[in-house]
């Protein structure tokens, strides 16, 4: 019980540093993350929280696991979908804590860009670290993975086009512009991967010796 709950607060850490690196990302204001733009685009189209937004998708996310599972969906797959509000919340926090940031220049800005992009990495290390459950986009991906057998990082290059896509696609219908696809897109899809690793390489085993994770 005791490994479950440091297991537990690893995972809230993780995901409330990944929701500071997508707060941070978006100040940036340079192209949201792959992951997040679908979620993105809908707050700015419709004027409605980017928190809330996140929350939302990701539930959904969970439902189309649902979908492609079927039978084989077990029930604590559904705890992805409060993990999905929870991490939604965060986001609503962290863009909310940040709001006096207004960068400007394109310099200052790619600084942001890229201290997001390292701050994502290291939340995605640290929650997947702890090994209890998913994020509901990487819960898709792997539910995708079971049902095909496709490698894990060809579906994970697919998911993120294809994400990316949809949300340019929702965008240009809605305003006839693109909303939050930019640059800085195509940066996050190359470097959150590289900066997830390097933290995994040089901080995973000291993560798991602080929080005992290994028994």
């Amino acid at each position: 019980m005791n490994l479950f709950f440091r297991r537990a607060a690893l995972c809230l850490i993780g995901n409330f540093v990944l929701a500071i690196g997508v707060a941070v990302t978006v100040k940036a204001d340079m192209g949201i993350t792959p992951v997040n733009s679908i979620a993105f685009v809908l707050s700015r189209v419709f004027s409605l929280d980017h928190g809330l937004m996140t929350g939302v998708i990701y539930a959904g996310y969970v439902l189309i696991q649902l979908a492609i599972l079927r039978r084989e969906f077990r029930i604590n797959n559904l705890l992805q979908g409060g993990a999905a509000l929870v991490f939604g919340w965060f986001v609503f926090l962290c863009n909310h804590a940040l709001v006096f940031l207004v960068p400007q220049l394109y310099p200052v800005r790619l600084l942001f860009l890229f201290a997001g992009i390292g701050i994502i990495g290291l939340g995605i290390m640290l929650y997947l670290r702890a090994d209890i459950l998913p994020q509901p986009a990487e819960g898709l991906i792997l539910a995708i993975q079971k049902k095909t057998g496709w490698k894990l990082h060809n579906i994970k290059v697919v998911f993120d086009s294809s994400v990316v896509v949809i949300a340019a696609a929702i965008s240009f219908i809605i305003t006839k512009e693109i909303v939050g696809i930019r640059e800085g897109t195509l940066i996050s899809m190359i470097g959150i991967g590289k900066c997830m690793g390097f933290f995994n390489r040089h901080l995973g085993g000291k993560i798991d010796a602080l929080f005992r994770l290994q028994v």
